[in-house]
């Protein structure tokens, strides 16, 4: 448990006291948010809700928001499969008749 804390301190000094550390750290950080931005824009939501992503409560918030919520890009899936199918079967009776 010791060697674990020791372990985890040194690391911590690397990314806050060291250049290097720095620049690591905010490039992780960069990267994390370009994903969450991502995901919240292919979902359909507003991407900006990925900055709330670097807010540790936030976070949780909105993960549990994301695994919940109706997605809005799914409900304009669902209401596109329903044009289609509508025309699809306009389309047969068409051609039948």
């Amino acid at each position: 448990m010791e060697r674990t804390l020791e372990t985890l301190r040194a690391v911590l000094e690397w990314l806050l006291l060291t250049e290097t550390g720095r620049i690591s750290a905010l490039a992780g950080a960069l990267f994390y948010l370009l994903a969450w931005w991502r995901i919240f824009t292919r979902a359909g939501f507003p991407s900006a809700l990925a900055l709330l992503m670097l807010l540790p409560p936030f976070a949780v918030c909105l993960w549990a928001f994301l695994a919940f919520a109706p997605w809005p890009a799914r409900r304009e899936l669902a209401a596109l499969r329903k044009v289609q199918r509508v025309v699809h079967q306009a389309e047969k009776r068409r051609l039948v008749s």
